[in-house]
């Protein structure tokens, strides 16, 4: 019978004991050396790791062996970003942590049926869903030992207890029907766009929906930078921050848990891809992990798709329109019922058409507008399309997007809102209908790298604003949109960030 993986506060708050399991499960592989396949170490290394990073964290003892340089090559630093093995290549990962745990808490004599919990941050029922599982902050274990599930590299926002802003965990990606992203990677596609292993050095790499929100978002709000200091220099960026060190701190895999929940809800009513590049994974690099035995279990994207097959099963699963239940406005019903009758009727092969486009690049500190000039007659011709719909009736028409192209950053730690025509003077918070989405640096930095696997390229973003242009219908300029970008919270207005061009598209 597979294990049963079960939301992290459900069996009660604090110390459970599926949580004192995992403690001592982190506590045991924290004690193996980097060398040892099923350390804590090696295993995060597989995600992504930085020789100079890691030294000056004093995470691993500089002078301390490393694996043959040809087992870093198979093995480390292989996480799937930005591509639409993101989803797949996770789960493989989080399955391989999971029995290695596993093999740890039975040998120190724990339950055989352990499994890994998940954290569903997006519960609107409950009114802590939000906050960090208190385990996660406590100084001890309840014995009085050290607690390893705790990182003081782990800042959030600044304040304690950690509590994330309820716009971090949207999910609005279950909205979207295709899988992979559509033609320039718009619209971006819940699972992201078609990728090889390696990716990035041909332009910028495109988040998908399901990575971009709530995925990247929580990683920069948990891991944040600390209080006080520059957060443009990674030396004062949290674990969680940044992809090379993320799978460093315990709360990793309880956030990757709840993502391959997702996928699982997403599935329900939706089809993975078909593709045989999909389903066999990449020419260019096969998916390989340790077991606990310390041998490598390869796997390809098909053997991803049958949890009961890899052990597991969720606790609960709930239908698309239940999961994340929230209080939305009208306009945002209409936007999210019109988009799924779209996307039901689009072919994903579609070329979209830019309209638009910044002048220069845009450089983002602090709350930063960027005037869009634009195709007037292309959008009129929108306008008199929203004109004709009924949000009621939900029809197709055209959508649009605003793309981000080619952001850098010298820092993963900021986290912005962006919002579209909304009004001088006004509260942006008050606005909600004129938000286009929520951005996170997370990964920007490695991608902004020259010298790096994207070559510099940095990372792009997509958002849907056609309900927001069917709410502007009647008073906005047609020669212009006006985009802002809101700092997430002051502990973020100080990280900086370019963006190559703010271009809008049409999908019709």
């Amino acid at each position: 019978m597979a294990n049963v993986r079960r939301e992290v506060r459900s069996t009660g708050d604090g110390w459970t004991e599926t949580l004192r399991w995992y403690a001592v499960a982190v506590r045991e592989m924290q004690s193996r050396p980097i060398t040892d396949p099923t350390s804590w170490w090696f295993l995060a290394a597989v995600h992504g790791t930085h020789p100079q990073v890691w030294d000056e964290f004093g995470l691993v003892d500089a002078g301390a062996p490393r694996p043959p340089q040809p087992v870093q090559q198979r093995l480390w630093n292989q996480c799937q970003h930005q591509s639409w093995y993101f989803l797949p290549w996770h789960r493989g990962y989080v399955v391989a942590f999971e029995r290695v745990a596993r093999a740890a808490i039975v040998a120190a004599g724990g339950p055989e049926d352990w499994a890994l919990p998940y954290w569903d941050y997006s519960d609107s029922s409950r009114p802590d869903a939000r906050m960090l599982p208190e385990a996660f902050s406590a100084a001890e274990l309840p014995d009085g030992s050290p607690n390893p599930l705790r990182t003081d590299r782990r800042y959030g926002s600044g304040a304690e207890p950690i509590v994330v802003d309820e716009r971090f965990v949207s999910l609005q990606a279950l909205e979207d029907t295709e899988f992979a992203g559509g033609a320039g990677d718009i619209p971006p596609g819940f699972g992201g766009p078609r990728t090889a292993f390696h990716h990035g050095t041909e332009g910028p790499s495109t988040n998908g929906s399901l990575e971009s929100l709530p995925h990247n978002v929580l990683h920069t709000a948990l891991g944040g930078s600390a209080p006080g200091l520059d957060p443009n220099d990674w030396r004062n960026l949290g674990l969680m921050t940044m992809p090379i060190t993320a799978a460093l701190d315990p709360i990793f895999w309880l956030h990757h848990s709840n993502i391959d929940r997702l996928w699982e809800v997403w599935r329900r009513a939706n089809a993975d891809p078909d593709d045989s590049g999909w389903l066999e994974g990449p020419a260019d690099r096969p998916f390989a992990l340790p077991t606990p035995e310390g041998d490598e279990w390869a796997f390809t994207a098909q053997d991803m798709l049958d949890t009961t097959a890899l052990d597991y099963v969720y606790d609960s699963l709930p239908a698309q329109e239940d999961a994340g239940a929230r209080e939305v406005s009208r306009a945002e019903e209409a936007r999210f019922r019109r988009g799924a009758a779209i996307m039901a009727e689009q072919n994903p092969e579609q070329n979209p058409e830019l309209i638009g486009a910044s002048e220069v690049d845009v450089v983002v500190h602090g709350e930063t507008d960027a005037p869009v000039r634009l195709d007037g007659s292309r959008l009129r011709s929108l306008q008199r399309s929203a004109l004709r719909r009924s949000a009621a009736e939900a029809t197709a028409g055209p959508r649009v997007f605003l793309k981000l192209e080619g952001i850098r950053s010298p820092s993963d730690a900021a986290i912005y809102h962006v919002y579209v025509d909304l009004p001088q003077g006004e509260d942006p918070a008050a606005r909600p209908d004129r938000l286009a989405g929520t951005v996170s640096l997370f990964g920007v930095s490695e991608a902004s790298d020259p010298e790096g696997a994207h070559a510099g390229n940095g990372i792009s973003q997509v958002l849907e604003i056609s309900g927001i242009v069917d709410a502007a219908a009647l008073s906005s300029d047609p020669s212009a949109l006006a985009v802002r970008f809101v700092p997430a919270n002051d502990a973020v207005a100080e990280a900086e960030f370019a963006v190559g061009r703010v271009g809008v598209y049409i999908l019709d």
